[in-house]
């Protein structure tokens, strides 16, 4: 399998994934961040496309952040504390650890690519990854806040000594 293909088969698979989180989803707010990954996860899959068929690359970059930062407001209003069901965070975990990879992957092929073209798109790639990466971790973090809350309240204003 080429590089391209297996990257298309990578944004496939993280497309598919978030599409899941999406239906699994009771927060609106989180379906709607799902499914705007689970679309530049498409978009991602698109561009490797053209990088393949040596065809004009779409630009990368997508307005994103600033559509997570809003959901992210409206789901810290509506649940209590900001808390969503910790069970999920199992599943956070694993995106976030997929967007990691990801990140690694357009990076190292970037470095290894001759292509000014493919070089130049998979950095902007991992950048985008990146992006997600950082989106996954704060849902992790409004995840998990009344766990770490809980086991660490008492330890966070305390000193070393």
């Amino acid at each position: 399998m080429n590089i391209y293909d297996f990257a298309i088969n990578f944004e496939r698979e993280n497309r598919e994934f978030y599409e899941k989180c999406a239906a699994e989803s009771a927060s609106d707010n989180l379906k709607q961040v799902f499914l705007d990954l689970a679309e530049e996860e498409k978009k991602h899959e698109e561009i490797v496309k053209q990088l393949k068929e040596e065809k004009t690359v779409d630009e990368v970059e997508a307005g994103i952040l600033p559509k997570a930062k809003k959901a992210f407001e409206k789901i810290s209003k509506e649940l209590p504390e900001g808390v969503l069901p910790k069970e999920q965070v199992d599943v956070y975990k694993q995106a976030k650890d997929m967007e990691t990879k990801s990140y690694d992957f357009y990076t190292e092929k970037a470095e290894e690519s001759d292509l000014p073209q493919v070089k130049k798109t998979f950095k902007r790639l991992a950048e985008e990854e990146k992006k997600h990466e950082k989106i996954i971790e704060n849902i992790v973090e409004m995840v998990n806040r009344p766990n770490t809350w809980l086991d660490d309240a008492e330890w966070y204003h305390l000193e070393d000594y």
